[in-house]
């Protein structure tokens, strides 16, 4: 089972309307469970992106390897 993480207070300014309904899309029991959710999604497509430039800048994307 992952560890627990802390978690911060923040405040931001949002559109509340977009916000529930990004909570509605994910299923989420709560409107901070949805951004908590939304975040880690971001986090991990911009990890995938880098990765994906990696292999890019080292001519190994696309390539058949044999």
């Amino acid at each position: 089972m992952p560890k627990a993480q802390a978690l911060d207070r923040k405040n931001f300014i949002v559109d509340g309307g977009k916000v529930k309904r990004l909570q509605r899309m994910l299923h989420a029991p709560s409107e901070s469970e949805a951004v908590r959710v939304a975040v880690n999604r971001a986090l991990d497509a911009e990890k995938a992106v880098a990765a994906l430039e990696r292999l890019r800048r080292r001519g190994t994307w696309g390539k058949i390897l044999a």
